[in-house]
């Protein structure tokens, strides 16, 4: 039998989903991706995904992997899962998906959430989490799904996330990972675990043993079955392991192991993350804490929730001419537009945006807003102020968690599909005043869940020996001196009072408007 030294990992996304082979050092060896429609809406604000096309995708690319490699499928060590985040997934006692997947970014609300229990007041109020529990009602898609569809609820055994629904098709089980739980569950993220009393459950409108078993991100949570093998292409009995969501494991991916040592992912969703050993909460939702992809750890996610869905937004609107050209070339658009906007200077010549194209968490009336036109800006000053704003709201959210941490970021490393935009990494260089490294592998979010898989099968003793074998920084950008004080005068004297000014003026809209409308 060859020895295991190669580690499977599936990354499943909004947009597509990728299955990567690893060596014991972190090489990438081969990758096979396959695309999807991002969402269907059924109905305005609504966003899901058909579930056989999770699992026919995923087969997909496996099979398609494992054609495509050389090495003895014995050699690998282990498949690590890591997935989209906030996907909801009623299945049946046999594992059936019982409607579509929605997703995180749905929109819909409950219009009519039950009253919280007095004991409910008291476990949420001790535990500081009171708002975000209400918060959670209007938005939580158990309790939609018990008021709109109640067959379907009645036949629901297990609400899973894509992760956990992979996990059931390949091992049989109903299980999932600590790593994975994010803030739509009744789960204690101090403590790491499920609430232990049913109390906590029905705010939420899920009961206590619709929830799945939960493992650490570094634990085997089963084997791949013969039918699972026959249908995917991977060898029957391989270990089986979801590390954590897809953002955590990008921070673990970067090997961000110290919170000195900030993430940022420039996805569809933008965010930047720090690992921490101690659990810290923000009442106001300002960023959110959540289980890291490493055990007994945590995640502070700062979060701009359209982040570089804006670059898209900008791309469809008015990046034609880009679009066609990188097709030409057969590169990314972002490298494109980059030589466009190369030549700009920072600051945009007085142009400036809000990077609140959807309302935030702690403040529904949030609105984008550019200001500062004048007769010489272009739709290229618009693209490089779409960047800036990012890096403003960003370096905003991390002055609150640096503060609450008691700790000051030294480095940042950056992932996601934004990433490979040197423009947009330079920015966030000379935004921060501190060296941004672009890894070696554009694949962190797998590479995290190959090193739980590393560090769970022995071929690493601890999650540093991991680190320090599997994770390379690619270049590295420098702050420009020049370009930090402008951006610093311009965060403190305009960006900041900015906010300030809009966001009574954001309220007033909501009234002449209508729009949002208020809860």
């Amino acid at each position: 039998m060859a020895d295991k030294n190669y580690i499977l990992a599936i990354d499943s996304g909004t947009q597509s989903i990728r299955a990567v082979l690893f060596d014991i050092q972190g090489n990438e060896l081969a990758m096979e991706q396959a695309h999807y429609e991002p969402y269907f809406s059924l109905q305005p604000g609504w966003a899901e995904q058909k579930t056989d096309e999770y699992w026919a995708n995923l087969c997909r690319v496996t099979k398609g992997l494992m054609a495509k490699i050389t090495i003895d499928p014995s050699a690998i060590a282990g498949v690590g899962i890591t997935t989209q985040r906030g996907t909801v997934i009623p299945m049946d006692k046999d594992g059936n998906a019982l409607r579509n997947a929605i997703i995180w970014l749905d929109r819909r609300t409950v219009a009519d959430p039950p009253p919280i229990s007095l004991g409910g007041k008291l476990l949420f109020g001790a535990a500081g989490v009171l708002d975000s529990i209400r918060y959670a009602q209007k938005h939580s898609f158990f309790l939609w799904i018990k008021q709109n569809e109640p067959e379907v609820y009645k036949k629901t055994h297990k609400f899973v996330q894509a992760s956990g629904f992979f996990a059931r098709k390949l091992t049989g089980e109903f299980h999932d990972s600590v790593g994975m739980v994010t803030g739509i569950w009744p789960f204690d993220y101090k403590n790491l675990k499920w609430y232990p009393i049913n109390l906590a459950y029905s705010p939420l409108g899920i009961e206590k043993d619709q929830c799945v078993t939960l493992f650490q991100p570094n634990e085997i949570l089963g084997h791949v079955t013969k039918q699972a093998a026959q249908e995917t292409g991977l060898p029957e009995g391989l270990p089986v392991l979801v590390g954590a969501g897809d953002k955590q494991s990008e921070l673990l991916g970067a090997g961000a192991l110290d919170p000195r040592i900030a993430e940022i992912s420039f996805g569809t969703a933008t965010a930047m993350h720090v690992m921490t050993e101690k659990y810290i909460a923000d009442k106001e939702m300002r960023f959110f804490t959540w289980p890291a992809a490493r055990p007994k750890t945590w995640d502070i996610e700062m979060f701009i929730f359209r982040g570089f869905w804006m670059v898209t937004w900008f791309k469809q609107e008015f990046g034609y001419r880009e679009a066609l050209e990188a097709q030409k070339r057969g590169c990314a658009p972002e490298l494109v537009l980059d030589e466009v906007i190369r030549d700009i200077p920072p600051g945009c010549m007085g142009l400036m945006l809000q990077p609140y194209w959807s309302p935030m968490v702690y403040n529904k009336f949030a609105k984008g807003s550019i200001i500062g036109f004048a007769d010489v800006h272009t739709r290229a000053h618009i693209y490089r102020a779409i960047l800036e704003g990012i890096g403003f709201e960003l370096k905003r959210l991390s002055q609150i968690v640096q503060k609450r941490i008691g700790v000051r970021f030294e480095e940042i490393r950056v992932g996601g599909g934004g990433s490979k935009s040197d423009v947009a990494v330079q920015i966030a260089a000379d935004m921060f005043n501190l060296p941004v490294s672009r890894m070696e592998t554009s694949e962190i979010c797998a590479l995290g869940a190959a090193i739980d898989v590393a560090v769970a099968t022995g071929m690493h003793k601890n999650f540093d020996d991991a680190v320090k074998a599997m994770v390379r920084k690619g270049r590295t950008f420098e702050p420009n001196p020049a370009n930090h004080r402008i951006y610093t005068d311009l965060f403190n004297d305009v960006y900041m009072k900015t906010y300030e000014v809009t966001e009574p003026l954001n309220r007033r809209i909501a009234q002449i408007t209508g729009y949002p409308a208020e809860e």
